[in-house]
């Protein structure tokens, strides 16, 4: 989300003005951004990957692969989500708060901080509406698909999603991250059309 921030950054130093004057669609800079973003994160997260077999993940290539996938996957979402913000926004100090005011509660209602098992009605139905909540499911299901653990435990610790009943399969979880991101991405590039 921090990399959309650079647009807002660009808009009050005058740089953006310059990028619009470019022989490009506008929307062109948006892709670019998120995309850009979405790679870096990914890099960043690979560190984090790197130093899995601390704490007993083991190193599988197909595992890793998959891993990258998922994550550069969330990384678009959730980049595409800054845009939004950086579309309409127009101070940077303005940018952060908004920013943090979304992504924390993004971050505990997705599951990432605790399982999602066991939460009462109102507090699992908002972590359903969160697009983040299947890609974490996601990222957390491949990991555990590789642990030497009971399974009790792993059905504790990572509980299925599911929509009224039917369990949600890994691909549907996905496919919801980026139609998000992608609804959102254009949604982000109709408002910066309008306001520049």
């Amino acid at each position: 989300m921090f990399s959309a921030a650079s647009i807002v950054w660009d808009r009050e130093f005058g740089f953006l003005r310059e990028m619009l004057v470019a022989p490009v669609r506008r929307g062109s800079i948006l892709i670019g951004k998120s995309l850009g973003g979405a790679t870096v994160a990914t890099m960043q997260s690979m560190i984090i990957l790197a130093l899995a077999g601390t704490v007993g993940v083991p190193y599988d290539p197909a595992m890793i692969a998959v891993l990258i996938g998922e994550l550069f996957l969330l990384s678009f979402a959730l980049t595409s989500v800054g845009l939004v913000i950086a579309a309409r926004v127009q101070q940077m100090q303005s940018m952060m708060g908004v920013m943090q005011m979304l992504l924390l509660p993004l971050s505990f209602l997705s599951g990432a901080m605790y399982p999602i098992g066991g939460l009462p009605v109102w507090l699992k139905t908002l972590t359903l509406l969160n697009p983040i909540t299947y890609a974490v499911h996601a990222i957390r299901s491949i990991v555990f698909d590789h642990l030497d653990a009971p399974s009790q435990a792993l059905a504790r610790l990572n509980p299925p999603i599911e929509w009224f009943g039917w369990t949600v399969p890994i691909a549907v979880q996905l496919a919801v991250v980026v139609v998000v991101g992608a609804i959102l991405l254009s949604l982000a590039i109709v408002q910066f059309n309008r306001t520049e």
